[in-house]
């Protein structure tokens, strides 16, 4: 009994619930979670073991380029006593068991330089005050860190220990604060004596940065260097492959039998299936799905049984099965064709925006609910083929909104209320969608002088996510911002050579380990072939992004100065999952998938046939399906977390047009926010009449 104790107790780690805390915060930092990061690492007052590639890398660089603003706030979130603790005892054990003794460790000493050096940059730029402010603050942790001078603080193979000497010309130094100060004095008195050469304002004391009057930028790189080496860096999605392990351990030891047995299973139906009758192989197969399809609930701890006998179940995963046939038809009259279209975010109704200008919201009720909410909403049937007259009794009394020229554009505030409508003349128009009142008129909204000239068409819309806003983008190649208030163009946008096809407001977080600071930016997609992401407090573009052309585009190897250089984008659509994401679609055979700063994370291609153009696009509202027009007709379901075609819809083009002879080419693709339902139209002047087919 004791023996097996004994080993039970050998083979048992003791985890610290500091650790599991530790983990946590590791992985919500990963997953851009960074203010709950923030409110645990305060609640529980522990900071993370290391920090990311990504941000060690980022240190570094600041550390090289001198922005210790930066450097500060990234190693803030380190936990140093953790680092400390595990230092001395690695030590002591290396020791033979010796006692722990008073030592300052290689991170608190590559810390406590970065903190130095923050203080001796800020003097030496004048900020006098600043300098002996912070050093006030840190400077218990320099006297402890440090020795009294800078004569060997950069030597790894020598133990830091105090001078009793002067440094340099600095006087007799008693602690590093003192030496820092007298250090900042010399400097404040050098400045502040006029020269013959007129050279003071650079002038440095000897030493002012190190030993054998280091410079500036040499100092720096030393700082970096330590950096680099002593700074913990953190595993990516440790807490994940931990839980991976876990669980295969156990169903290993048959700690879960019910899942030991399930992958037991599922080895013996691959066995059996190497040899057989051709009909017991088909069965023995279907038993092999249904036992893959069974799911282990982590959180629970129990096996869901019944998961693979639904095959109903799993396709409608979120109500988000891919459409596979058209249901409803909305016909316009005769010479009339659908110029944009979208659906209210209930999900409740569609409008469409013609090409004689008329705006139409489409979605009457098949059956009378009583019941409100949200949940309604989803669950009841909509005639799409019907004008939605029951409510909005000004389309019942044929009193529609109306533009003078083709509805090219549209889009509908957060909270369902208003409606934005841009035209080919120029004109930008504010509806209110209940009473189908116009509250704001915009003439000319992209230039033009007035009289008889009409204003630049306007391509896109979009509204601010508080509705106090609206952003457009024009054949002018400016993108502006107008107040609803003061109707009035608030800022412009501009840098783009060609047509801006879509533009749209996103809050982008830059991430610094356990903090978070998020940025209100415009994006905006042109015929020019590049993305720009915009500043949109100031109009001054932080990024500009230029898809790959593929090497079967010839157009631009010998026109770089042309907008066929680049493939047009027509779509650019912005993600929750992943975030801070975005797939940017141009005319060509290719659409990526790609963060705000410019890195291709994915490229979605057709696996069937090469060549074709991508014609217009749209996400499911989960992110989870990309449905692609393309020039040939048919609409390719990409998924998005693998970027493998998912479905063909061979007949697509042939269903959402009325042309004869041929299938007339894709204008738009829009989604249902909440089912798995998806819509397709066409301009296409050689249509009978313009259509919008439904597919679910």
């Amino acid at each position: 009994m004791s023996s097996a104790s004994s080993s039970d107790a050998d083979n048992t780690a003791d985890i610290p619930s500091a650790d599991i805390i530790r983990l946590i915060l590791a992985h919500l930092t990963e997953s851009g979670l960074h203010a709950t990061c923030a409110t645990l690492r305060e609640e529980t007052s522990l900071g993370m073991a290391g920090i990311f590639p990504t941000s060690k890398g980022r240190l570094i660089a600041c550390a090289e380029e001198g922005r210790w603003g930066e450097v500060l706030e990234i190693i803030e979130c380190l936990d140093v006593e953790r680092y400390r603790k595990n230092y001395i005892d690695d030590y002591c054990k290396s020791k033979d068991g010796a006692k722990e003794t008073v030592m300052v460790t290689p991170l608190e000493k590559a810390l406590a330089l970065a903190h130095e050096m923050t203080v001796l940059e800020l003097a030496d730029h004048g900020e006098y005050e600043l300098a002996y402010a912070a050093l006030r603050m840190c400077s218990e942790m320099l006297d402890k860190s440090l020795p009294s001078s800078n004569e060997h603080d950069m030597d790894d193979d020598q133990d830091a220990k105090d001078d009793d000497g002067p440094s340099g010309s600095l006087g007799i130094i008693t602690s590093r604060t003192g030496d820092i100060e007298r250090r900042i004095t010399a400097l404040t008195s050098m400045r502040s004596t006029p020269t013959n050469g007129g050279g003071a304002a650079f002038d440095l004391p000897l030493n002012y940065y190190g030993p054998n009057n280091q410079t500036q930028q040499k100092r720096r790189s030393q700082i970096s260097k330590l950096l680099k080496q002593h700074v913990p860096q953190l595993p990516l999605q440790r807490l994940s492959s931990l839980l991976q392990q876990s669980i295969k351990w156990q169903c290993h030891t048959g700690v879960y039998p019910t899942v030991q047995k399930l992958f037991q299973d599922e080895d013996n139906l691959i066995d059996e299936n190497d040899g057989g009758m051709d009909n017991e192989g088909k069965k023995k197969k279907k038993r092999k799905k249904q036992a893959t399809e069974q799911k282990f609930d982590l959180v629970l701890g129990n096996v869901d049984i019944s998961a693979g006998g639904s095959k109903k179940k799993h396709k409608s995963k979120d109500g988000e099965g891919i459409p596979s046939r058209p249901t409803q038809t909305i016909c316009l009259g005769k010479k009339s064709y659908i110029e944009s279209a979208l659906f209210l975010p209930d999900g409740k109704g569609l409008i469409t925006g013609s090409s004689d200008g008329f705006i139409e919201i489409w979605g009457e009720p098949i059956t009378n609910d009583s019941a409100t909410g949200l949940g309604s909403m989803i669950q009841t049937e909509i005639h799409f083929e019907k004008l939605r007259t029951s409510d909005l009794v000004y389309q019942k009394n044929d009193d529609l909104m109306m533009h003078d020229a083709p509805v090219i554009a549209m889009d509908v505030s957060h909270d369902g209320t208003l409606l934005g409508s841009t035209s080919a003349d120029g004109t930008v128009c504010v509806w209110k969608i209940m009473d189908g009142k116009l509250l704001r008129k915009l003439e000319r909204a992209h230039g033009g002088s007035g009289g008889g000239d009409k204003g630049a068409a306007v391509s896109c819309i979009q509204f601010s996510p508080d509705g106090s806003k609206i952003l457009t983008g024009g054949h002018d190649y400016t993108c502006r911002e107008f107040g609803l208030l003061a109707s009035r163009m608030l800022k412009e946008f501009r840098g783009h050579k060609s047509y801006v096809n879509c533009c749209g407001y996103v809050t982008i977080t830059n991430a610094v380990d356990g903090k978070s600071t998020s940025t209100l930016a415009v994006v905006t997609g042109s015929a020019d072939g590049k993305v720009i992401v915009w500043d949109a407090k100031v109009s001054e573009p932080m990024r500009e992004i230029a898809p790959p052309v593929p090497l079967s585009s010839t157009a631009a190897l010998h026109e770089s100065q042309s907008i066929v250089s680049s493939k047009s984008i027509h779509t650019v659509l912005h993600l929750h999952a992943p975030p801070q994401t975005m797939i940017v679609v141009p005319r060509s055979d290719r659409a990526y998938l790609m963060t705000y700063t410019g890195t291709i994370l994915r490229v979605f291609t057709r696996d069937d046939v090469q060549g074709t153009e991508f014609l217009a696009a749209s996400v499911s509202p989960s992110n989870q399906w990309l449905f692609v027009a393309a020039d040939d007709g048919k609409c390719v379901v990409f998924d998005v977390s693998s970027g493998s075609v998912e479905k063909i819809i061979r007949s697509f083009a042939e269903d959402c047009s009325t042309r004869s002879e041929k299938a007339s080419e894709i204008t738009g693709v829009l989604h249902h926010p909440h089912r798995g339902m998806i819509g397709g139209y066409s301009n296409d002047k050689g249509q009978k009449r313009g259509i919008l087919t439904l597919w679910k």
